[in-house]
């Protein structure tokens, strides 16, 4: 029984590194996403041809706003893979302390 909490305190440690990786991943992604918003505005307010800048840094933001979409969706989606297989080990464990104990009750009843 002792070996089976190790286990669980071990996955648990996991799953909360894990959390943790991608939560700062998903702090520098909007970092990145708020600096480069905030340099696209500094460049539109000094620049003498505001309508050709704000089509040329548009675009650029777009692809960029794209590509750390896709960034965030790839993260979020490696955290639910990473939570979901921390769940089925958690809850494999689980069933397996349940039949242990099961076991050890019926034992005692006998």
């Amino acid at each position: 029984m002792g070996t089976e909490l190790e286990q669980i305190d071990t996955s648990m440690v996991q799953v909360e590194a894990a959390t943790q990786g991608l939560q700062e991943a998903f702090k520098r992604v909007s970092g990145r996403m708020d600096g480069q918003d905030t340099r696209q505005t500094q460049h539109e307010q000094v620049t003498s041809h505001p309508h050709q800048t704000i089509q040329t840094e548009g675009a650029a933001a777009m692809g960029r706003d794209e590509q750390l979409g896709q960034e965030l969706l790839d993260t979020k989606a490696q955290h639910q893979r990473e939570l979901q297989n921390h769940e089925r080990i958690l809850n494999a464990m689980m069933a397996e302390l349940e039949a242990k104990k099961k076991l050890e009750k019926d034992k005692e009843a006998t």
